[in-house]
């Protein structure tokens, strides 16, 4: 009985890790972007550059954005544009 016990915590565990532990990071050449990436979420630490309104001029956009699950399987150009959308 307590072997089943053992055996069930450590499968409980493994599945655990593998549903939120990131699978490792990918950095953009749009200014630094970075994305972490777990099966159950997504974290997207954006550097991008944009464009100023007014002038000719770009700026970068700072800002750290949470995404979960159903988001999680989208292209990073689908995810900047739900934050264009979120910032506005």
């Amino acid at each position: 009985m307590k072997k089943k016990r053992i055996i069930r915590s450590f499968i409980i565990i493994i599945v655990l890790l593998i549903l939120f532990c990131p699978m490792g990071c990918v950095k953009y050449r749009d200014g630094g972007t970075r994305d972490y990436k777990a099966l159950t979420y997504r974290v997207v630490i954006w550097n991008r550059f944009v464009p100023k309104a007014a002038t000719a001029t770009t700026e970068i956009y700072h800002k750290t954005s949470i995404f979960l699950f159903p988001d999680t399987l989208k292209s990073i150009d689908e995810l900047w544009e739900l934050e264009k959308e979120r910032s506005r």
